[in-house]
């Protein structure tokens, strides 16, 4: 599109609510409301599935999967990236339209200008649907939580367990673990973002058996995210709960475990929301390298590194995880940490 330098030139016309004059175009802006980028993407025809404190979700345009929305667009700055690692298309607002409607530069400023006329008329509705929300999360009961608690502390056999695993008695209370005599297993509760109880997680003592609490939703939170939160932008990241407790107890309360063997969105909105910096410090198996390249590949707008022993090693002495490694060993591990790019090249 041919631009002129004449500073007095206008385009799009006053009626349009838009104006390019020489080189500066809203696209160099990149600020948008909310309800400015959620009016474009309805009316380009993509279907929003959901939406973070910072992006909408949905499913991406530009390849065939319906069953996960991979695709996310900034509330703030309209750019947008699918995190389906075969697609990982990205662009700002002005692309996105461009593709989906086949227009010009002309005429996607034009649209975009329309939409934001659009967004302030739909205002009482957008308002409306915020008071009409309903919580994710349903409170898990305080009293059988502090059962469970005293059903450990009156436990030698539970509190045993937990001393060979490497957890000590003040990590037992800090994150306030529990015994069930009846299913011999050691419970371990979740809390959701804000830190409000939503369910149990459960591990045998003889063998290697789990069990969670009926409609946990493990996918909508990060085991201790509502204490990593508040401590700074580095996140430790790791799968399960009792390799996060070991963290911990190392001298890094800045951790948080997947609970699974996959990030889910909703998981991944949470890491992008209150994190800057992020160590993946996952299993050291196949899985576990997968998962983390998962998290990265996700994560491309984050500073990422990855725990290291040392250079070409990722843990002393074939250890899988962190519930294998001394205090001393995890802090060497998290401090030798390596670039995203360091990693991918061992």
């Amino acid at each position: 599109m041919e631009v002129f330098n004449d500073t007095s030139w206008n385009i799009c016309g006053k009626e349009e609510g838009m104006a390019i004059r020489g080189n500066n175009t809203r696209e160099a802006n990149s600020t948008y409301t909310p309800n400015h980028i959620k009016a474009i993407i309805k009316n380009i025809g993509l279907d929003l599935t959901g939406e973070t404190s910072n992006d909408f979700l949905c499913y991406c345009p530009f390849h065939s999967n319906r069953h996960t929305p991979s695709f996310s667009v900034s509330r703030q700055t309209g750019k947008f990236i699918c995190f389906n690692p075969a697609c990982a298309e990205a662009g700002t607002i002005l692309d996105l339209v461009k593709r989906c409607l086949y227009k010009n530069d002309y005429e996607a400023l034009r649209f975009i200008a329309k939409m934001e006329t659009e967004s302030l008329n739909n205002f009482d509705e957008t308002l409306q649907e915020i008071l009409e929300e309903k919580p994710v999360f349903e409170i898990f009961p305080q009293e059988t939580l502090d059962k469970l608690f005293d059903g450990l502390k009156n436990s030698q056999r539970a509190k045993d367990y937990l001393k060979s695993r490497g957890i000590g008695f003040e990590a037992m209370d800090y994150f306030k673990l529990g015994y069930s005599e009846n299913m011999d297993m050691i419970i371990t509760p979740v809390h959701s973002p804000d830190g409000e109880p939503i369910g149990l997680v459960g591990r045998s003592i003889e063998g290697k058996s789990f069990k969670n609490s009926s409609n946990l939703p493990k996918s909508k939170t990060l085991f201790n995210i509502h204490r990593a939160k508040k401590i700074g932008d580095h996140v430790i990241i790791v799968e399960s709960n009792f390799d996060a407790i070991r963290i911990h107890q190392a001298g890094f309360p800045n951790v948080v475990a997947v609970l699974g063997g996959f990030l889910s969105i909703e998981q991944h909105h949470l890491l992008n929301r209150y994190f800057s910096r992020i160590t993946i410090m996952t299993d050291a198996d196949r899985a576990g390298r997968e998962l983390g390249m998962s998290i990265a590949n996700k994560l491309r707008n984050k500073d990422i590194l990855w725990a290291s022993h040392e250079y070409g090693k990722i843990y002393p002495h074939e250890a899988k995880d962190a519930g294998d490694m001394s205090d001393e060993e995890i802090v060497k591990c998290i401090k030798n940490a390596v670039s995203d790019i360091e990693y991918r090249s061992w």
